[in-house]
């Protein structure tokens, strides 16, 4: 079921009438509401992939600020995804694949209703591009896929490679740094991917030694997991 329409979100917003970052925590606290483990994720991604931004480093201060909302927006598109796709034990059909991929664009449309959110919307879009261009959904290549959105790409893998998925159990730090390694040149920007390593000590789960910069979850989030006994 789609619980956001576009129509929701530009009714939202009659002539910009609505501050745009209620627009984003509203977006933030629907998919919270909708799943507080997905939003714990995002706050996590985002954690990750601002202090990857700054060891690249991204120096622009506009990029910066658009990555810190995409990267917690990231999967708002999975608002318009059915529950069963995104849940699903087992491995997804090719047709359920297609379908959940449709998230990246679904949710850059969403944000591209908000006004002077362009930037943000074309990071989200392209967050699953390769660098190889084998991704999706624009199959960009290279340095045509904004820097923000290959940085994303990373910090988006690597929490889901060390997080716990209805279809396999979360890998260790450093196998999850090993897999995002061997895919330099393919799916990950060189020069980000060495950024990466230079600094994924940082982000090395509590339970394996802790992190110097250590994630901790938003009032948002915790009263979201906690309202689902989790």
């Amino acid at each position: 079921m789609t619980l956001v329409s576009f129509g929701v979100i530009n009714s939202a917003i009659p002539n910009g009438r609505v501050p745009v970052p209620a627009v984003f925590d509203a977006l933030a606290d629907a998919l919270a509401s909708r799943d507080g483990m997905t939003h714990l994720h995002a706050e996590r991604v985002q954690h990750y992939a601002i202090a990857l931004a700054r060891q690249v480093p991204v120096t622009d201060a506009g990029i910066l600020a658009a990555l810190e909302t995409a990267a917690l927006l990231h999967d708002v598109g999975k608002l318009g995804i059915p529950d069963r796709l995104l849940h699903k034990p087992g491995p997804l059909t090719p047709a359920e694949y297609a379908e959940v991929k449709r998230h990246a664009v679904i949710g850059s449309n969403i944000l591209a209703a908000v006004p002077s959110a362009g930037l943000l919307a074309q990071i989200v879009r392209h967050h699953h591009e390769n660098w190889d261009g084998s991704g999706y959904p624009d199959a960009l290549r290279g340095h045509a896929i904004p820097v923000a959105s290959r940085v994303l790409a990373i910090a988006d893998c690597y929490d889901a490679l060390t997080s716990d998925r209805p279809y396999r159990r979360a890998l260790s730090h450093n196998s999850a740094v090993a897999m995002i390694y061997e895919q330099r040149g393919t799916m990950y920007d060189p020069a980000v991917t060495d950024a990466f390593v230079r600094i994924a000590w940082r982000f090395q789960p509590a339970a394996s030694g802790g992190r110097a910069a250590a994630y901790r979850p938003s009032a948002r989030v915790l009263r979201s997991v906690g309202a689902r006994g989790r």
